[in-house]
């Protein structure tokens, strides 16, 4: 506590991280419970959509609360404040001129000419409440369709009333509603797209995974992370489906069977998806260039060897050698560190699913490769690891182990403690005037990042040895039904063989 002072967080900020690590705390305490309670549930859950309602309008206010007081990283903030004025004073030209790091990315600023289009017809002003409150709103229905699409992975894999369980979690507890809410980041959008990429991959439906994954690669920098694996699995199911076609000597419409349509569905939807995306994105880019090449190039590629700093205050193996800020020389091998870490996860998700060659993995899979760029990749922010949370509990609701429930409680609770830190840090915590704020984190807060980095360090070479262990074993670690508080935090903590 001594140390959140000495880094220059106010008596107001610092109860607000108190406040929100503890409700998280509690948070999770009151998922292991009723996790344990419903473990084996077989019964039906009556009223579903109006205890979904609840939920989710629950899920609405704690955020609009907060989104209301707080406006934010004003780094951020300021992105969609240009993004809604360059709408006002030319329209869609001119916004975009070649760095995408300075701009919202194609899909959300397809969003926002909706929502900046309101701001501006009811002449809101930049800093008012009116303004904060259009730009946060629609980061909030985002976060709560998260929730939905989490809902649906659980209801389908587990039981309904676990589904409402999970749900519920995401929408009440801060670790979820930071970025959107508190932060203001368009990783929110990211976040969503990659949860129903995850529904649709476990169902199999190569259209709307291939899709949604698209979508998420032009939301956010953090995106693009999801491409190994929807790569890999596309890939494998295309080239099954090709060898299937030749194996039965398949001809004419019959080409579209379950075992053989991933021939066609698979391409049309790679090339669909982008075109797609690719008209959405010429209403912002159009001015800037029509080539198709140079819009792959600019929002997908160039980010990944272009970035500024070796982490800014993130959860990231850079912070804890007090590389936070700083900047690699003109010899460093960008493109060679790419490639590096293309090669690492490609090999990391071929070996382990063709060991089992199973949706669910795959799902645990996306959540790993996120969490491995997000810790060793350069550029990540005190938000960045918002776009891993919810892919862990999609990944749980799939695999039901609950190791991965250990990683992500921890995780959570080093990234609710470092963002609001680094947020409280910069005098941004708050709805002041923008002249009276720190530009970057300074003081111990560098002594609270470096401490959250070192155990989020840790959970991901934990989480490393569950990813292969539950990929190419299969077997998991789940728990069983508890009635009791006591009982379902012991069956938690309990080390039990593997099933």
């Amino acid at each position: 506590m001594k140390l959140l002072f000495v880094s220059g967080a106010s008596a107001s900020d610092i109860s607000i991280i108190v406040v929100a690590t503890v409700f998280s705390v509690l948070c999770f305490i009151g998922l292991i419970v009723l996790l344990c309670r419903f473990a084996d549930y077989g019964g039906k859950v009556k009223n579903t959509a109006l205890i979904m309602a609840g939920i989710l309008f629950a899920g609405l206010a704690l955020r609009i609360v907060f989104a209301l007081c707080v406006r934010g990283s004003r780094a951020d903030y300021g992105v969609f404040v240009t993004m809604i004025n360059s709408l006002k004073l030319s329209g869609p030209a001119g916004y975009y001129s070649g760095d995408a790091s300075k701009v919202l990315y194609p899909i959300v600023y397809f969003v926002y000419l909706i929502f900046g289009g309101l701001a501006n017809a009811m002449e809101l002003s930049s800093h008012s409440l009116g303004m904060q409150f259009m730009i946060k709103l629609p980061l909030i229905i985002a976060d709560l369709l998260t929730a939905f699409a989490v809902f649906k992975i659980a209801d389908r894999y587990i039981n309904r009333a676990t589904a409402l369980v999970l749900a519920g979690f995401v929408c009440i507890c801060p670790i979820f509603f930071i970025g959107s809410a508190i932060w203001c980041s368009p990783i929110t959008f990211t976040v969503m797209f990659a949860c129903f990429a995850c529904y649709y991959l476990a169902r199999k439906n190569h259209v709307a995974t291939i899709a949604f994954a698209t979508l998420a690669a032009f939301s956010s920098k953090e995106g693009i992370y999801l491409f190994p694996v929807i790569f890999v699995f596309s890939v494998y199911h295309l080239v099954r489906a090709i060898l299937n076609i030749k194996r039965d000597n398949i001809k004419g419409g019959a080409v579209l069977g379950a075992d053989y349509r991933a021939v066609i569905t698979v391409p049309v939807s790679f090339v669909l998806s982008f075109v797609v995306v690719y008209l959405l994105g010429l209403i912002m880019v159009h001015s800037h260039s029509y080539n198709p090449f140079t819009y792959i190039y600019e929002f997908l590629l160039a980010p990944l060897s272009g970035w500024t700093y070796f982490t800014s205050d993130g959860l990231s193996v850079y912070s804890i050698f007090n590389r936070s800020g700083a900047t690699a020389g003109a010899r460093f091998p960008s493109w060679l560190f790419v490639c590096l870490f293309a090669a690492i996860i490609f090999a990391v998700v071929g070996v382990v699913y063709f060991t089992k060659r199973n949706r669910a993995t795959m799902v645990l899979l996306i959540a790993f490769s996120l969490l491995t760029m997000q810790v060793y990749y350069p550029d990540s922010t005190a938000v960045s690891m918002q776009g891993t949370l919810a892919v862990l509990l999609a990944a749980y609701a799939l695999n039901r182990d609950k190791r991965i429930l250990y990683v992500l409680f921890t995780v959570g609770l080093c990234f609710a403690v470092n963002s609001l830190t680094t947020l409280g840090n910069m005098g941004q915590m708050n709805n002041l005037s923008d002249y009276n704020l720190e530009a970057t984190a300074t003081g111990g807060i560098k002594a609270v990042t470096i401490a959250c980095s070192v155990i989020t360090v840790i959970a991901h070479l934990y989480f490393t040895v569950v990813t292969v262990s539950v990929g190419m074993t299969g077997q998991r670690r789940m728990l069983d039904t508890q009635r009791t508080i006591g009982g379902s935090l012991s069956e938690f903590f309990a080390v039990k063989k593997d099933k």
